[in-house]
């Protein structure tokens, strides 16, 4: 067994992906994501196709709808730091 699980939470966890992420990025559900991951199941041939091909990205997936939100505006910040 080549630990495809250890590989892709490893791979997750290092790009601060969740499961939800890894699950739409690969057309999965999120339970298939937590059983690959504990190695509970394995992915079909095609699922571990994709799954390779996403391990081989380097850089971080992004997406405009997975935006960090900014909950204290800087100008906000500001103003209570004077107070």
């Amino acid at each position: 067994m080549d630990q495809l699980g250890r590989r892709l939470h490893s791979f997750r966890i290092r790009n601060g992906w969740s499961k939800r992420a890894i699950a739409l990025q690969l057309g999965v559900s999120i339970p298939s994501i937590m059983r690959w991951e504990d190695e509970t199941s394995q992915p079909n041939d095609y699922n571990r196709y994709k799954i390779e091909q996403l391990l081989e990205q380097q850089a971080p997936f992004s997406d405009a709808s997975l935006a960090q939100l900014d909950l204290f505006p800087q100008q906000q910040r500001n103003a209570r730091s004077r107070r």
